[in-house]
């Protein structure tokens, strides 16, 4: 009989202890899916406030160069108004006519204050002339003489486009296919309708210089091993290499590693520009929505195509 109340006592203990470790158990797995929980939000609110600061930039910088495109309007009809006040003086000259027997026609655009006195301007301001390849900024005084170091003063370059192209694009959906342009089809800004989001491609409008950069994030898989991987890709003119990033990862686990370049470039009008996944490790991806972009703008035109 003591050994059965012994035994009997023996089991209580047993069952008592497993209910303790089972409930410290439970105590921890629930402290650790509420720290999981915390550093979820956390992360949720970095990622929402990024999104927040990279829309207000986008707005602004759209406003900005919606400005640009209407300085560059009011300077391109100053233009065509000048080269057309060109050719009628030129026709009347031929012609034996003349409205103002004062001033005399000249055979090309104003490059100087000099030019602009010749074919009748008389008041003295901000004008502008050609340079030796984009509009310039001068201020004539035409009360001094010509060989005044005050008749012409050089204030600056004008930042002329006749057709204004900036883009701003993400890709929607993982992207794994090399030596092929990636479709970013998620297009936040497209101004001049130079980028296909369906071909991935953008193609220069005008000839002259041209800003782009790509920023995005690799993915790469667990292994059961450790080793190197990689994901290399590149900006292409016209499927020719320009520039090159590359994100690599040593890990036997699931890593994400990101990458950034940028590329000025000088491009005649047809040429085209695409970002091509030139190799990776296998089962390496492109990362999607905030985390990879293209964008690229006009930085400046070669006006001399209209000379």
């Amino acid at each position: 009989m003591v050994q059965f109340i012994k035994m009997h006592v023996v089991i209580c203990l047993i069952v008592f202890l497993a209910s303790c470790c089972c409930s410290i158990n439970a105590s921890t797995v629930e402290e650790q899916l509420l720290q999981l929980q915390d550093g979820f939000d956390k992360m949720r609110e970095i990622l929402e406030e990024k999104n927040s600061r990279m829309e207000a930039q986008l707005a602004a910088q759209v406003v900005r160069l919606e400005r640009v495109e209407n300085q560059n309007k009011i300077l391109m009809e100053e233009i065509a108004r000048l080269n057309e006040m060109r050719k009628t003086r030129v026709l009347n000259r031929a012609n034996g006519i003349s409205n103002q027997p004062s001033t005399n026609a000249i055979n090309q655009m104003p490059t100087s204050c000099e030019d602009l006195s010749e074919i009748g301007h008389t008041l003295n301001g901000l004008y502008s002339v050609m340079g030796m390849k984009s509009v310039e900024s001068v201020y004539c005084d035409f009360s001094n003489a010509t060989s005044d170091t005050g008749y012409q003063t050089w204030i600056g370059h004008v930042d002329v486009k006749s057709s204004p192209a900036y883009f701003f694009v993400r890709r929607n959906q993982t992207f794994n296919e090399t030596r092929t342009p990636i479709p970013f089809d998620i297009v936040q800004l497209n101004v001049g309708a130079a980028y296909d989001k369906n071909s991935g491609v953008f193609t220069a409008p005008v000839t002259g210089k041209y800003y782009f950069t790509v920023s995005g994030m690799a993915a790469f898989p667990g292994t059961y091993i450790t080793t190197r991987l990689f994901f290399q890709i590149g900006l292409y003119k016209n499927n020719e290499a320009m520039a090159f990033a590359m994100a690599d990862n040593v890990s036997d686990y699931y890593e994400n590693e990101s990458f950034s370049f940028q590329s000025t470039l000088e491009l005649i009008k047809g040429d085209q520009i695409s970002v091509q996944i030139y190799g990776m490790s296998q089962a390496a991806s492109l990362m999607t929505g905030t985390y990879t972009q293209f964008n690229g703008f006009l930085l400046e035109e070669d006006i001399t195509q209209f000379l």
